[in-house]
């Protein structure tokens, strides 16, 4: 009994998952808020940030749809500038840290 209740949990998340994942549009529209907010924190949009965005090439993304998630990656050139899950709507970020 208690198996079958487990198997219906998990596909009611399963379900619930699929249906609410992040596309592509809001995956863009996330990470470009929070690269502003980072650049806002650490004292950006100045005129050094502006001529690296143009030297520093155009910027790709990257976007995996997985069965009950997504995956957004944007990078230019080599550099990964921020890295996106999505899952029931709701996104988790994060920046790849400073290499000394």
């Amino acid at each position: 009994m208690r198996s079958l209740l487990v198997l219906i949990l998990l596909a009611a998340l399963g379900a619930g998952g699929f249906l609410s994942k992040p596309n592509l549009d809001a995956h863009r529209a996330n990470a470009d808020k929070v690269l502003a907010e980072q650049r806002k924190a650490a004292g950006g949009d100045s005129i050094g940030d502006l001529i690296g965005a143009v030297i520093g090439g155009e910027r790709t993304d990257d976007f995996e749809d997985l069965i009950v998630a997504t995956k957004y990656t944007a990078k230019q050139g080599d550099k990964t500038l921020i890295e996106c899950w999505g899952v029931f709507s709701q996104f988790f970020c994060s920046t790849p840290e400073a290499k000394s």
